[in-house]
């Protein structure tokens, strides 16, 4: 196999309107199977309306036994009015090709600047190909909507496809911008593929007015067929903000939608200080038979802020820590209705961190509201509301104390 050489390539971008395309391997071979090298990419722009991209090896599609480099690939903004699109290693992948384990960088902290960031390919993977372990930073600037980051694919996942166990670090420290992270692909993941073990990270800055996140743990759009999820960890943070408005960020386990006989992974998603959507798997369940569709067996804590959780199928946790907010649970020991299982779940709500001494004295504290809904009184600023289940139900054996 033709291993290709490790490459530094420095570009500026300078003249207002610039566009340059770069490629850390010009050329890949198409018609034999080669190695990429281990690249170092750095544009630097310092003038408005300048767009960059950027390919680890090739605009081109990686197939046979064909693999992609180690490559270091970063995008540096200093003006404003800016687009980036950076790809670990190619358009796409094929066969058996393997992507590299690549390090993004693309913070655009900087006004009106966008940026795309996929760790591997820009559209689809296919075949048996696998998706490297890759990291991606990325910052959001005023005004900036559109940025959109990706373990694996900017396109869909199929065949016995592979994601890789990919790490998204996105910093929101704007009053006004939008991202969305998927450990694996933003489109589709089909087939027989499966998500990779991906760690998302949303940090939100200290004055946020119209500022949303939202975190896939493997697709931004649906698991489908026998696609299975990987065992992802989605979190959402916050630097003390002192201003919060129209910022209700939601994450997913594995996909908003799960379809055929799609298998959810086992997850764990951790809220900030707003108001957030928690889905352990998916918010739309259509299942090819009553049952087919598995949820995973996820951890969900809202943090603090007023939250919506949902675990999905198969039995999860609900944690909640002193200072979590009025909460409201909506499947608690229900997710497999939403895909026609009969399978009897059992979720556990974890109030370890409130003290109680035991069963009787947190019993002492749950009610039914007007809607025939059981609260659990943690404190009194701090409630869970479980939908569609009523106090009487509840017993010392579906919490942890």
């Amino acid at each position: 196999m033709q291993h290709l050489p490790n490459d530094t390539i420095d570009v500026l971008l300078d003249q207002f309107g610039q566009i340059e395309t770069i490629y850390g391997d010009p050329n890949f071979p198409t018609t034999a199977d080669a190695w990429g090298g281990n690249d170092t990419v750095t544009a630097t722009i310092t003038q408005p309306e300048a767009e960059v991209t950027i390919f680890g090896e090739d605009n081109t599609t990686l197939h046979g036994q064909s693999h992609g480099g180690n490559d270091t690939l970063t995008v540096n903004f200093n003006y404003g009015w800016n687009a980036a699109l950076v790809v670990g290693d190619a358009q796409a992948m094929t066969d058996d090709a393997s992507g590299g384990n690549d390090t993004i960088s693309v913070e655009d902290d900087s006004l009106y600047t966008n940026a795309h960031a996929f760790g591997d390919v820009a559209g689809d993977m296919s075949g048996d190909s696998h998706g490297g372990s890759d990291v991606i930073t990325g910052a959001v600037g005023w005004r900036s909507y559109d940025n959109v980051y990706a373990g694996d694919a900017g396109g869909s996942m199929s065949g016995t496809a592979q994601g890789g166990n990919d790490t998204l670090d996105v910093s929101l420290n704007t009053m006004e911008g939008l991202a969305q992270a998927s450990g694996d692909a933003i489109g589709s993941i089909s087939g027989d593929a499966r998500g990779g073990n991906d760690n998302i990270t949303f940090t939100f800055g200290t004055n946020i007015v119209y500022t949303f996140g939202a975190g896939y743990g493997d697709s931004a759009t649906s698991l489908t067929d026998n696609a299975q999820g990987g065992d992802d960890i989605l979190t959402l943070k916050a630097d003390s903000p002192d201003t919060l408005q129209l910022t209700h960020p939601t994450l997913y386990g594995d996909a908003p939608t799960m379809s055929g006989n799609a298998q959810g992974g086992n997850d764990v998603l951790t809220g900030g200080t707003t108001g957030d959507f928690l889905y352990g798997d998916a918010k739309v369940y259509d299942p090819a038979t009553p049952g087919s569709i598995a949820g995973g067996r996820d951890i969900l804590n809202g943090g603090a802020g007023d939250d919506q959780l949902a675990g999905g199928g198969n039995s999860d946790i609900f944690v909640f820590n002193t200072g979590s907010g009025n909460d409201l649970i909506t499947d608690f020991d229900q997710g497999n209705k939403a895909v026609g299982s009969t399978v009897t779940e059992h979720d556990l709500i974890n109030v370890h961190d409130y003290g109680f001494a035991d069963w009787a004295a947190l019993s002492s504290l749950i009610s039914d509201n007007a809607a025939g809904d059981a609260v659990i009184h943690l404190s009194a600023s701090d409630t869970i509301t479980l939908d569609g289940v009523q106090a009487a139900n509840l017993h010392s054996t579906d919490f942890l104390i």
